[in-house]
């Protein structure tokens, strides 16, 4: 297997300062016939792994908002608490000044009750007075049905019973105490109150002091940097194993064009055999061709050269036997002459 190198770049649509990877690059050597020789190196361009980088940022985004509204959550649970407990204190200190006017409204309708006792110049142990205060014991007794302090023996129940009519002082005085009841019940109802928001702010403050750091503004920064801690990892994860993804691919590919080529060269090889085998059967047929012609022609040759010589025989052959001829021809003429 060849050298890879992975070199993760910038697509062209992706904008500056985003997170991109550069530089990845693995390293093997090939050995081969026992000679060590680099093999040649394949690069695959990774730039595309970044073409949803919109959807991480959204993705980012989204866990930078939700950290961000975790934090501003808790923010505004903490200034909501501490606005509460604000307004309980401060209305209690409000409540404090109601009790406090209520007690000297209370002080003045005894002051009242004395100047009236004094203006009427009632004596405190005259029948008059006694019957007040039987009047007074009957309405405490409805009131307070169940508090023996206020129940009628028999004797004042029969007195009570016999009453003559109110007298303008005893008028007076029974509603100097339904105004003290009155100026009572606001100044028992402001105390209750009071006592109610001040418990409340300091079981809160205790509260918050013993509040564990996750429901703290401290615990809530903390939960966002793990958010976004968690957030970059998964972005971070979901490249690396997308590049990872990508070069497995493109590593499938090559070996698969590596593959594909050495078929090719293979058949190559197995083709140039064929034809090194056709033209070697073609030099041997041109050589066994020139042979025969060449022993064609020798024998033609020969077979002229033959010729010549029988031609030469047959010449010689007629010279000679001109030549004969001639002989006896003289011969003849001489035979003739004698």
């Amino acid at each position: 297997m060849g050298n890879f190198s992975v070199v993760f770049g910038e697509d062209s649509g992706i904008q500056e300062n985003r997170p991109f990877l550069s530089g990845v690059e693995k390293k093997s050597e090939n050995v081969r016939r026992g000679d060590q020789e680099e093999a040649p190196k394949k690069t695959f361009y990774a730039g595309n792994l970044f073409a949803n980088q919109d959807t991480i940022s959204r993705k980012f985004a989204m866990k930078q908002k939700e950290a961000m509204k975790r934090v501003l959550d808790q923010f505004k649970s903490d200034l909501q608490t501490d606005e509460e407990m604000k307004q309980m204190t401060e209305h209690a200190e409000t409540l404090g000044d109601v009790i406090r006017d209520k007690t000297q409204q209370i002080q003045g309708v005894d002051e009242r009750r004395a100047e009236i006792q004094q203006r009427y110049e009632i004596d405190p142990d005259s029948q008059e007075q006694k019957d007040l205060e039987l009047i007074q014991k009957a309405n405490g007794a409805k009131e307070h049905p169940f508090d023996p302090a206020y129940q009628l023996t028999e004797e004042e129940q029969e007195r009570y019973d016999n009453l003559p009519p109110l007298t303008a002082y005893q008028q007076e005085m029974l509603e100097c105490d339904e105004e003290e009841k009155k100026y009572r019940r606001e100044r028992e109802s402001a105390k209750i109150d009071a006592i109610v928001d001040k418990e409340t702010v300091h079981a809160t403050q205790k509260a918050l002091l013993k509040v564990t750091a996750k429901n703290s503004m401290v615990g809530a920064q903390n939960d966002a940097k793990k958010m976004m801690e968690s957030a970059l990892n998964e972005v971070v994860s979901g490249l690396m194993q997308e590049g990872v993804d990508k070069v497995d691919e493109n590593m499938k590919e090559t070996q698969e064009e590596m593959a594909e080529n050495q078929e090719e060269a293979l058949e190559k090889k197995i083709e140039l055999e064929k034809m090194k085998e056709e033209e070697a059967a073609q030099e041997e047929a041109r050589q066994e061709l020139e042979s025969t012609v060449l022993s064609a022609e020798m024998q033609a040759v020969s077979g002229t050269q033959r010729a010549v010589e029988n031609l030469q025989a047959n010449i010689k052959s007629l010279v000679q036997d001109q030549v004969m001829l001639d002989v006896d021809m003289k011969g003849l003429r001489v035979n003739k002459q004698a």
